[in-house]
């Protein structure tokens, strides 16, 4: 079957695979719970895709009701979260604004999108989860900056990944022929390599004294 999205889902399988086990290992050798803990990430948004992909290619249609891979996907951004709050220096909990906008903008982003399908209690889930994710990271970017320390590419890349997931969706809107090369598959590219970048801001991280 000549359709560009099962070579791009395979694609993202297999790099999520292979980065599930390489930060899984890591984690074992360096006694590291983030690693661990994005290994399960990876694991997580990889068994969603494979899912989708198994689906396209055996039943030869995109599901329309896919909730398999929606709970996979979300689990994944349930561990990012967990994740960025590991990495997150918890002190005095003070709501800081531009953070928040940049949060509540990702909810709407996320339910305008319909991230996780046609549930919008599905896409609010995600979008509060990953508005958190915003949130957090945002924070430490903003307090770096502020400190004059050097920013953690880390957090500058969980922002980007978000983005990224979301405007997946939001271009899918407007593509329909899902057969050939196009913008939605340049960006669903682009947010796979984003996803395996993170194993080694978190490795470099793990390795500091």
């Amino acid at each position: 079957m000549d359709n560009f999205e099962i070579y791009d889902n395979a694609f993202q399988t297999l790099s999520l695979m292979v980065m599930m086990i390489v930060s899984g290992a890591a984690g074992l050798k360096y006694s590291s719970r983030k690693l661990v803990v994005l290994a399960c990430a990876y694991g997580s948004i990889m068994l969603g895709t494979l899912f989708y992909m198994l689906h396209l290619t055996i039943i030869g249609d995109i599901p329309r009701i896919f909730y398999v891979s929606e709970i996979s996907w979300m689990a994944g951004y349930l561990f990012f979260l967990f994740l960025v709050t590991l990495r997150h220096e918890w002190k005095k909990a003070t709501l800081q604004p531009v953070p928040a906008m940049l949060a509540l903008g990702t909810v709407a982003a996320s339910v305008h999108s319909e991230v996780m399908g046609n549930s919008v209690l599905m896409s609010l889930a995600f979008g509060a989860t990953a508005g958190a994710i915003v949130y957090i990271s945002s924070v430490r970017l903003r307090c770096a900056r502020l400190s004059g320390t050097p920013a953690a590419a880390f957090d500058g890349m969980m922002i980007a990944v978000v983005i990224l997931q979301i405007l997946v969706y939001f271009v899918s809107e407007y593509i329909s022929d899902f057969s050939t090369f196009n913008l939605y598959f340049a960006i669903d590219i682009l947010f796979t390599i984003s996803l395996c970048s993170l194993f080694w801001m978190i490795r470099r991280e793990v390795r500091q004294p």
